[in-house]
C-alpha cells in the first residue's frame, strides 16, 4: 500500500489521529471533530479505505448514494469535499479524474496495522518470533471494533469493512498461533472462542481454539468445539471438517497433549486435478505487444499478495484472445493451476454469484456449493484459495460488483477480468483498454490466415474491409474463416463483395462466429438510457463526430446528454479523440466503426428499435 506524506502541520494541517478500525474517528490534539452528516463520512470513509490512492470521480458518486445518484450528485459532492477540507486541509488532493486523501502511517490506524503486520511476518520468516509476537500482538491492539461500524448500511462501506476483517482474522490466526507456540495460551480463550464461532468457515480458528483448550487441561470442551463444528460443515456444505482438524480430534481424544498449533498445508481434497482450463491460445494471434507486456509486469511481484487487471475494449476487439494468450505466457507462475469461468452465459445473461462460485469452488478442489449466505460462502471461498498461487481468468464481466466479490484476498493468486465495460470501480488494478487493431496488423492476421501468395501487393483491399467494419479481431478472423473455404476469391475480390452489400455486418458471420451478434449482446445489457443515446449517436453520418453534433443528436444540451456521452464511454462505445490541442466546446468523439455501423442499421427508416433486451437475471 502506498505510503504518501501529509502536508506540514499548520493549521487545518495540524497532525490528525484518523481511525477506521471500529467506527469513523478523527481526533486533533486529542479531541474528536465533528464529521458532518451521513453521506459526508462515507466520503471521508471511502477515501481512507483507499489512503494515498485516487478515487476516481464517477466511483466516488456511486459509493455516496448507493448507484443511485441525483441529479444534484456532482454539486452535493463538492460541499461534502469542501466541508471535509476544513478537517484536513491539503490532505485532500484534486487531480484531473479523481481525489486522493494523503496521510501518513503516524496519522491512520489502517497503515500502522499494516505495518506491523508486515514486521511482524518479516520478523517470523527470520525466526525472530519473540519480536513477531510482540508486533502482531501491538497490530491486534489498534483495533476496536469490525472497521466502520457505523457506517455498514452503505453497501461499499459494507464490503470494504469484511475485506478488513478478512486482513484482521488472517493476522490474528498468524499471532495465535505463535502465543500457542510459546505457551501463552489461556489469555487467548475468550476471544479466541468467540472468533471460532463467529468465523466456523476459518478452521485454522477452531484449530488454535481446540490446540489452546487442550493445553489449558479443557480436553472436554475441545472435544465439544469439534463436534459443533462439524454438524455445522454437515448441514451448510455438506462436508466433513479438514483433514488438519481431524487429526487433532484424533490426538486430543486419544489424551495425547498438543505442544502447539498443528502446522500442515491447507487441506487439499486428494485426488483433486490442478486445473488447467485456459481455452487453446491462437497460433496466429498478432499484434498487443504492448498489452501482454503490461500485464506480465502486472503479476511479476508476487510478494504483493493477489493482483487484479482489467482487459476491457468494444465487442469482438479480442479481449478473451488477449486474456488467454497473456495467461498461457503467465502460467508458470501459478502453481496451483489456471482457472478460466464466464460470468455471461450463452445469451448475455450474467450468471448467478451462486452458479459462478460453485464452479469456481470445484474448480480449485473444493467440492461444496455455497449454499450459505452471500459474505460465509465468499469468505470460505477467499479462504480457501489463500495462501495459494491460482491464476483467474473472469470471462466477459456485466459490472465491477460481480468481479469484486470473487477476487480473491489474501495469498499470491492473480485474476485477470475481462469486460465490455471499463470497470472503474476495481480499485488498484492495473488496466489494459483494446482499440482495433490496425492496417498492418491485419494484413499480418490475414497472411497468417491465408498465405502470403493470396495477399494483394497494395494496401487497398485492407483498406476496403476497413472501412466496412474497423478494425475488430472478430471480423477479420471471421473473414479469414470464410476465405479459407472460398477458395476462388482473393481478399480483393472479398473486400470488394463486401463494400457492395447493404449491410457488411450481414456478412461478417461463420458458425457460431458473429459481429452482428457480439453487438446485439452489447446493445440489449445496455440500460434504457444508454441504449437511446447509442441509437441517437448512430443517425450521425460518420463514426467520428463533435461534442456540438453529440449533443445535437441526443436531444441538446443538458446534463442528462452529458451523462450519456460519459455512459458510452465507460461502456467502450464511444472514445474521444486523442488530440492536445482541443478544448471543451470542441472535443470529438469516436465510435468504433462496427458498432456505428450497428448503430445506424437501428435507425435506418422502417428498421425496429432493435432486440429486446432478455431478462437480466441474478449477478
Amino acid at each position: 500500500m502506498p505510503r504518501g506524506h501529509a502536508p506540514s502541520p499548520s493549521g487545518q494541517d495540524r497532525p490528525l489521529r484518523l481511525s477506521i478500525l471500529g467506527p469513523l474517528q478523527v481526533h486533533r490534539d486529542g479531541e474528536p471533530l465533528e464529521l458532518g452528516p451521513f453521506k459526508q463520512r462515507v466520503l471521508l470513509a471511502a477515501l481512507l479505505c483507499r489512503p494515498n490512492s485516487v478515487m476516481p470521480v464517477e466511483q466516488l458518486l456511486d459509493v455516496i448514494w448507493d448507484n443511485e445518484q441525483p441529479r444534484t450528485a456532482r454539486k452535493n459532492l463538492q460541499v461534502y469535499l469542501c466541508q471535509l477540507r476544513k478537517i484536513a486541509g491539503e490532505r485532500i488532493r484534486h487531480l484531473a479524474y479523481g481525489y486522493q486523501f494523503l496521510v501518513s502511517p503516524a496519522e491512520l490506524d489502517l497503515l500502522r496495522f499494516d505495518d506491523m503486520v508486515t514486521a511482524g511476518r518479516k520478523a517470523a520468516q527470520a525466526g525472530d518470533l519473540e519480536r513477531a509476537r510482540t508486533l502482531l500482538r501491538e497490530a491486534m491492539q489498534i483495533w476496536r471494533d469490525r472497521p466502520l461500524v457505523d457506517l455498514l448500511s452503505n453497501s461499499f462501506i459494507g464490503t470494504e469493512s469484511a475485506t478488513l476483517m478478512e486482513r484482521y482474522l488472517e493476522a490474528y490466526e498468524e499471532w495465535a498461533d505463535l502465543e500457542i507456540g510459546a505457551g501463552r495460551h489461556r489469555g487467548l480463550l475468550g476471544q479466541l472462542g468467540q472468533l471460532a464461532r463467529l468465523h466456523p468457515f476459518r478452521e485454522r480458528l477452531s484449530v488454535a481454539f481446540m490446540t489452546a483448550l487442550s493445553q489449558d487441561g479443557n480436553r472436554r470442551e475441545a472435544l465439544a468445539h469439534y463436534e459443533t463444528h462439524r454438524q455445522y460443515m454437515a448441514r451448510e456444505l455438506g462436508l466433513e471438517p479438514s483433514p488438519v482438524l481431524q487429526r487433532l480430534y484424533r490426538s486430543i481424544l486419544a489424551g495425547e497433549p498438543p505442544d502447539s498449533v498443528p502446522q500442515a498445508a491447507p487441506a487439499r481434497l486428494r485426488g483433486h486435478l490442478k486445473p488447467a482450463q485456459l481455452p487453446r491460445d491462437l497460433s496466429d494471434f498478432v499484434g498487443r505487444e504492448a498489452e501482454v507486456a503490461r500485464l506480465a509486469g502486472a503479476f511479476a511481484d508476487r510478494s504483493r499478495g493477489a493482483d487484479v487487471a482489467v482487459v476491457s475494449g468494444p465487442p469482438g476487439v479480442g479481449k478473451t484472445a488477449l486474456a488467454v494468450h497473456a495467461g498461457h505466457r503467465l502460467a508458470p507462475q501459478f502453481s496451483d493451476g489456471q482457472v478460466f469461468v464466464t460470468l455471461r452465459d450463452q445469451a448475455g445473461v450474467p450468471r448467478p454469484w451462486r452458479d459462478v462460485l460453485g464452479e469456481l469452488m470445484r474448480s480449485t478442489g473444493l467440492q461444496a456449493a455455497p449454499t450459505a449466505g452471500e459474505e460465509a460462502a465468499l469468505g470460505l471461498w477467499r479462504s480457501w484459495v489463500a495462501g495459494r498461487r491460482f491464476l483467474f481468468v473472469l470471462d466477459d464481466a456485466p459490472d465491477e460488483l460481480s468481479a469484486r466479490r470473487l477476487l480473491p484476498g489474501l495469498g499470491s493468486n492473480g485474476t485477470i477480468v475481462t469486460s465490455v465495460r471499463k470497470l472503474g470501480g476495481l480499485d488498484a488494478a492495473c488496466r489494459v483498454e483494446l482499440a482495433d487493431l490496425g492496417p498492418a496488423e491485419v494484413t499480418e492476421l490475414l497472411q497468417r490466415a491465408l498465405g502470403e501468395p493470396r495477399m494483394p501487393r497494395g494496401a487497398d483491399a485492407v483498406r476496403q474491409i476497413m472501412a466496412c467494419c474497423g478494425g475488430p479481431p472478430l471480423a477479420i478472423r471471421v473473414i479469414a474463416a470464410k476465405l479459407t473455404v472460398l477458395h476462388h476469391l482473393s481478399v480483393a475480390a472479398y473486400a470488394a463483395h463486401l463494400n457492395g452489400v447493404a449491410d457488411p455486418l450481414d456478412e461478417l458471420a461463420i458458425g457460431d462466429l458473429s459481429l452482428r451478434g457480439r453487438l446485439e449482446r452489447c446493445y440489449v445489457s445496455l440500460p434504457p438510457r444508454q441504449r437511446d443515446a447509442f441509437r441517437a449517436l448512430g443517425s450521425l453520418p460518420a463514426p467520428q463526430f463533435g461534442h456540438a453534433e453529440a449533443l445535437a443528436a441526443l436531444g441538446g444540451t443538458s446534463e442528462a446528454a452529458e451523462r450519456a456521452l460519459e455512459e458510452l464511454m465507460d461502456a467502450n462505445l464511444l472514445a474521444p479523440v486523442a488530440d492536445a490541442d482541443v478544448v471543451a466546446h470542441s472535443v470529438r468523439y469516436v465510435m468504433p466503426a462496427a458498432a456505428h455501423r450497428y448503430s445506424a442499421g437501428l435507425t435506418r427508416p422502417g428498421s425496429p428499435a432493435g432486440p429486446r433486451p432478455p431478462d437480466p437475471g441474478t449477478s
